[in-house]
């Protein structure tokens, strides 16, 4: 494995050794931003390291861990922040000549506000491709192999956690932006139900299928996250432990892509389910992913060229650019039906399966390509367009590049997820 790589801790493993007095989160940030210094270098993952401030930060939490207070599993925890997404002193660039004059940001994004809450620490941000759409492509690199993409458009975030900067991060997905990086980088990631996360300070792309995301070492890492932001109502704070059923999905588009590596890290992962005595079955797609792909993209060009059509031509990518353009000859009437039938294939979908159902299904056709792109969406978009959450897991290896899957339910199914991957048989399974 490269030396690149680093696991950066596991959060129930951080918050008991400083429960237990061994370890403080002053001592945790320092250590973050020594191996910053060490290998981002190479990875290039971080946009800007608020390194002043994360210490002023720990040395409170820790002071209020002396007296007795702790705030909950976060506390103490670094976290890192996508640059789409506002941090309060730092301008939110997205990656793009177009805001190269930002100013900073006078006030933290909903999400980052409510995490602060929390006790976590917001240690700085990192790198997306531009507008967290295709391209520009940022300099970060794959720390499995330095040839490789990390993914977009979170692809700081993965490559961050997967380099061992930092236990947690903060992503945005509206195509496959958090949990196709995830995979190609090793990491875990927890998207909760589309537009079940307020979207204030964070720049929008797609407004139906914008949602903040949380990647962590692990699976369960990012579903504490995403508790720390996420609405009371999905119950993402103290979820019951589930033993799920689990649903293998087979589908014509899966079956023509995938490559015999990935194949076979997911069928074994399906081997440890079932050895876990997990209930598993398999099933057809009820609605074609192709489909689903295709619908997602009509409704996600019209909104791309409602939401930038002011954006200066000049100062964007040409892809950008041209998608925009291609948005915005969508009729409204076009937008609409494609909305509508949207709506009519998730509720074809979901009615095939039962409440108790998650479904399993490869991250990507195969590991992480290389740099010249961010990779292959084609799998993870049907599951956003799908509307549930989706969990990132940590399937196995092909050679030397890290295999992901995604298991996924459907929406408002966020605690059943969560309470899975967070079970003592989640845990166990090492997702």
């Amino acid at each position: 494995m490269s030396d690149l790589v680093q696991d950066p801790g596991r959060v129930r493993d951080l918050s008991a050794a400083m429960a237990r007095g061994e370890l403080t989160a002053d001592a945790l940030v320092r250590r973050c931003l020594a191996r910053i210094a060490a290998v981002d270098g190479k990875v290039q993952a971080w946009v800007a390291v608020q390194a002043d401030m994360a210490l002023g930060a720990a040395q409170a939490l820790d002071a209020e861990r002396r007296a007795g207070r702790v705030r909950g599993p976060l506390h103490g925890i670094p976290v890192a922040v996508k640059d789409v997404i506002d941090v309060a002193g730092l301008p939110t660039r997205a990656n793009s000549p177009s805001r190269a004059e930002a100013l900073p940001a006078t006030a933290d994004a909903t999400v980052v506000a409510h995490l602060r809450a929390a006790g976590a620490i917001i240690l700085g941000k990192v790198h997306t491709t531009e507008y967290a759409y295709y391209e520009s492509r940022p300099p970060t690199r794959n720390p499995y192999d330095l040839t490789r993409t990390p993914g977009g458009s979170s692809a700081g975030s993965g490559a961050a956690i997967a380099s061992g900067t930092v236990p947690l991060a903060l992503g945005t997905q509206t195509a496959g932006s958090v949990n196709r990086p995830a995979a190609y980088t090793g990491v875990g990631a927890f998207k909760p139900s589309t537009l079940a996360i307020g979207g204030t300070g964070v720049v929008p792309l797609a407004p139906s299928f914008d949602t903040v995301g949380a990647f962590g070492a692990s699976a369960a890492d990012a579903a504490l996250l995403a508790a720390g932001y996420a609405a009371d109502h999905l119950r993402l704070r103290a979820p019951a432990p589930v033993t799920p059923l689990l649903v293998v999905l087979e589908d014509a588009m899966v079956t023509a892509k995938i490559a015999p590596g990935t194949a076979a890290a997911v069928a074994a992962l399906t081997e440890r389910f079932a050895a876990a005595k997990l209930a598993v079955r398999r099933a057809m797609a009820p609605v074609p992913l192709e489909v689903l792909l295709a619908t997602h993209r009509t409704v996600m060009l019209a909104e791309l060229g409602r939401t930038h059509r002011r954006l200066p031509m000049d100062r964007i990518a040409p892809r950008l650019a041209q998608d925009i353009e291609a948005g915005l000859s969508i009729l409204d009437t076009e937008y609409q039906a494609a909305l509508a039938t949207l709506a009519g294939y998730r509720q074809a979908f979901w009615s095939a399966f039962g409440a108790d159902e998650l479904l399993l299904l490869p991250a990507a056709p195969d590991v992480a390509p290389e740099a010249s792109t961010t990779g292959d969406p084609s799998f993870v978009i049907p599951t956003t367009a799908l509307g549930g959450p989706v969990a990132t897991l940590r399937a196995g290896m092909d050679g030397a590049l890290p295999v992901g899957a995604l298991l996924f339910g459907a929406p408002g199914a966020d605690a059943r997820l969560a309470g899975f991957l967070l079970s003592e048989t989640g845990t166990g399974l090492g997702l």
